[in-house]
């Protein structure tokens, strides 16, 4: 499925543990830097809604219990909010809006990880984001096995999402992988390995690539 792009909308997408809310931040600061206006939020999050959704999402107590579907219709639920509340008012008044994860994250997660299926889960990102997807996202590229030891590094306990078995995160990044295939044209696809600034460089590259033309 085609999705139509919203300009000066960009989005940073990969399993847990790729560095893509570190390298948003670095894209922000360096984008504010250069007197670009900013706005920025994480998903499922963002709005006051979109966050009471999140804290359902990834709360421990309902590992193995909460139905996919169930799953997949919640996300939809907190994005369908934060584009109305925070996404389209931004690029209204002028901001370069930056999303930690949004529809691709579905499609990895909830099509790719958990089986569902993918016609299903891009026609309703469909009807959920109508013109509203962002003309680039970036793509960090890491196995399930080095996501893993990026993880274990990080102070408190796991939510739901991350206490997934690494199986479960091999099929999301393959998804992703998958994704920048099918997108050529919205996606790019780098390698989460790269040192942190070499990273940073080639996203700011591709964005301000994207902002100039």
């Amino acid at each position: 499925m085609k999705f139509p792009s919203t300009r000066n909308f960009f989005c940073l997408e990969g399993i847990d543990g790729s560095g893509k809310t570190t390298q948003l931040e670095l894209l922000a600061n360096a984008l504010e830097a250069k007197g670009y206006k900013v706005v920025k939020f994480r998903e499922p999050g963002g709005s006051i809604i979109s966050e009471q959704i999140r804290s359902l999402l990834l709360d421990r107590t309902f590992k193995g219990k909460m139905d996919n579907t169930t799953e997949l219709l919640l996300y939809n639920a907190a994005r369908a909010q934060v584009i109305s509340e925070v996404i389209l008012p931004a690029l209204q008044d002028g901001n370069i809006v930056l999303a930690d994860r949004f529809a691709f994250s579905t499609l990895a997660y909830q099509g790719y990880g958990r089986n569902l299926s993918l016609k299903k889960v891009n026609e309703l990102s469909a009807i959920t984001c109508e013109n509203c997807f962002p003309e680039l996202t970036i793509i960090l590229d890491i196995d399930a096995k080095q996501s893993k030891i990026r993880r274990n590094k990080r102070a408190g306990t796991p939510d739901r999402l991350e206490a997934e078995a690494d199986s479960f995160f091999t099929k999301v990044q393959e998804g992703y992988r998958q994704i920048a295939k099918d997108y050529p044209d919205s996606v790019a696809l780098f390698n989460a390995l790269l040192p942190k600034g070499e990273i940073h460089e080639k996203i700011l590259s591709a964005v301000l690539s994207k902002l100039n033309n």
